[in-house]
């Protein structure tokens, strides 16, 4: 079986992006050894069972727990890696990475594994529309950064708060939409109130499960857009841990594809 290949880096930086958004800037000597990551990469930081960061490689005999976080920005050249983080609360109860990310100073030491990818908006397309939560924020905007001058379509992120707004490097054809978490829009709801573009989307959705199921239904049921254009998937499960909601999300996908 192949090793593990992980990665000792040192926080250069905090900063509190939005009310919901702390930018971690990571940098270390192992960045320089660092795969090329395209946009929607993500990163696997390591704690351990008290929810504390691995400051040293981890050994087969260790229990390790890994948090996903999407890379933003990757610099091997300068050994640097740029992380957000969606704020899930205070204190330790948000979660191992959520409260590191608020606690962490410059020089703190973190192992992380990776990178992984992920699926995509489909290549064949005329236009098209990125869905999230503010989870998927980080993806979204590695996204959109990404696409042709001469993409066409919609964005549209709910936030937690309405001081989330970001500024996002998009294309002028992009339409950049927010929408209020604590009001009655749901990013299913969403979908309704778009204007159709002619032709052939292609849609990438990211957030909570129960959003992410209901994206999935709405567009099943009420557009007729082949499965070959869509990935829909859920990144985190309210109430549920990040391991446990693995196993939702596995089972769940069984149950849609059969």
């Amino acid at each position: 079986m192949k090793k593990r290949q992980y990665y000792q880096v040192q926080v250069q930086s905090s900063q509190r992006l939005t009310p919901t958004m702390q930018r971690l800037i990571l940098a270390g000597e192992d960045l320089h050894k660092f795969p090329d990551t395209p946009a929607g990469s993500y990163i696997k930081l390591l704690f351990n069972q008290y929810g504390e960061p691995f400051t040293q490689s981890p050994t087969p005999e260790d229990t390790v727990l890994m948090r996903t976080y999407t890379v933003r920005d990757a610099d091997p050249g300068a050994g640097t890696l740029t992380v957000d983080f969606m704020l899930h609360g205070e204190g330790v109860e948000s979660g191992p990475a959520s409260h590191w990310a608020v606690t962490a100073q410059p020089g703190d030491t973190i192992y992380f594994g990776g990178p992984g990818s992920s699926k995509g908006l489909a290549e064949e397309r005329d236009w098209v529309l990125l869905m999230g939560d503010m989870t998927a924020l980080p993806a979204i905007s590695a996204q959109l950064a990404a696409l042709p001058a001469d993409t066409k379509g919609y964005a549209v992120i709910s936030m937690e708060h309405q001081d989330d707004k970001q500024v996002l490097t998009h294309p002028e054809g992009i339409d950049i939409i927010w929408v209020d978490n604590t009001g009655t829009d749901t990013l299913a709801g969403y979908l309704n109130k778009l204007e159709w573009l002619a032709g052939t989307p292609a849609i990438w959705a990211a957030c909570e499960f129960s959003s992410m199921r209901a994206i999935r239904s709405t567009l099943d049921e009420q557009f007729d857009v082949p499965r070959s254009q869509v990935y829909v998937t859920s990144y985190w499960r309210k109430g549920r841990s990040e391991d446990q909601h693995k196993i939702d999300k596995r089972e769940d996908l069984a149950k849609y594809n059969g």
